[in-house]
């Protein structure tokens, strides 16, 4: 993985200097190599993800949360007795 970056990074250099040499706009260069780095690290894997990681995969791609994740703990209080009262919202 660190190779490839090296390589991303030295290959957009050298097309920088290029493009000041040569003259010329190094910026389609510059998007084609970020794609094949893009391209490189997807066919490598990437780096690996914890077992125990927050997110649920499904039939796409994408990330999908669950609602249980953002909701507050049933034990809470809203600032009183009354779960009703203190957060403003009715």
């Amino acid at each position: 993985m660190l190779k490839l970056l090296l390589a991303v990074v030295a290959a957009i250099a050298a097309v920088m200097i290029a493009g000041v040499y040569f003259n010329f706009n190094p910026a389609i260069p510059i998007f084609i190599i970020l794609g094949l780095g893009l391209y490189g690290v997807r066919r490598i894997g990437g780096p690996a993800l914890p077992a125990d990681a927050p997110f649920v995969g499904g039939g796409a791609y994408g990330i999908y949360m669950r609602a249980r994740d953002y909701a507050p703990n049933q034990n809470d209080s809203c600032g009183g007795a009354d779960p009703r009262q203190g957060d403003g919202f009715r």
